[in-house]
């Protein structure tokens, strides 16, 4: 597949042009790739993503202006070729529009772009999104989904990583149904901010946190100095996923804005929890920043 590459003195990164997915992210003085590597016996894909819907809609269908449009879990962008609109050593700003095809499932004009930029050891991802409707709202929901390798190398186990959530503070957790659905009925209030990684943590599915303040989240082990740490600031909910029963050796940790349907959802698309709306002409901005140690 094509891919570009950013570079800097710590880090090597490799962007596809396909979905504007991260496939790589090499540390430059330890050797250590970052990035899961797509093993098709566990999932086939690095970092997707997510656009114009975050997890899955009920009965993959949802309704809008009366109308009822077709669409699969995180839509269609990470399996679409994005445009390179800017490239430095450091930097990409990689670009996907609205086309014949989008429009079947998804009835706007858009312009989404994502932009990496290096800055020693951190990768800034910036989402941007325009409504190029002239009269039309737009909704939407944004979201990333990076896999990463754990154990981090070969001395480590799966199970000697934790998540470390900051500040800490209470934050509402929501389960999901075994269709991938928010059972918002069953919210709780965690005061835990610190997840040690087990396999069964993930036997209910994906783990949704609301994170709607400045968030820091870290992945890492007593056992190494290596880590992986999470900063945003505008990206209110938080996915947390390995694959359940297998041993798969990755985690994903995703920050999104917006989230899968509720399990009561009327199907109403500018109803939909966490949905985003752009009046015409505006545009949307969100960005994480990753830290690899």
């Amino acid at each position: 597949m094509e891919y570009h590459v950013l570079e800097n003195d710590e880090l090597t990164v490799e962007i596809l042009t396909k979905g504007a997915e991260i496939n790589s992210i090499r540390s430059k003085k330890t050797g250590t790739e970052y990035i899961w590597q797509a093993d098709e016996k566990y999932w086939s894909r690095h970092a997707p993503i997510l656009f114009p819907i975050v997890g899955k809609l009920k009965d993959d269908q949802y309704i809008l202006d009366g109308k009822t449009y077709a669409m699969s879990q995180h839509g269609f962008a990470r399996d679409r070729d994005f445009t390179v609109t800017d490239h430095s050593a450091e930097s990409l700003a990689i670009t996907l529009t609205e086309d014949a095809k989008s429009f079947k499932s998804y009835p706007f004009k858009f312009v989404l772009t994502i932009e990496y930029k290096l800055l020693g050891n951190c990768l800034i991802v910036r989402y941007f999104v325009k409504n190029n409707e002239t009269e039309e709202t737009m909704y939407f929901s944004i979201g990333a989904h990076p896999g990463f390798n754990v154990p981090l190398d070969q001395d480590t186990d799966f199970t000697d990583y934790y998540l470390e959530f900051s500040p800490k503070q209470k934050r509402t957790f929501i389960p999901v149904t075994k269709e991938v659905l928010l059972q918002t009925d069953k919210a709780s209030e965690l005061t835990e901010n610190i997840y040690p990684i087990s396999r069964e943590m993930f036997s209910e599915g994906v783990l949704i946190w609301e994170t709607k303040e400045n968030t820091r989240v870290e992945l890492k082990s007593d056992k190494i100095k290596r880590a992986i740490i999470f900063d945003y600031s505008e990206m209110p909910y938080l996915g947390i996923w390995s694959p359940y029963p297998q041993e798969a050796p990755f985690i994903c940790i995703e920050p999104w804005c917006g989230v899968a349907d509720t399990f009561d959802t009327n199907g109403k698309y500018d109803e939909k929890l966490g949905i985003n709306a752009l009046k015409p002409t505006e545009q949307f901005t969100s960005s994480y920043q990753m830290t690899f140690k």
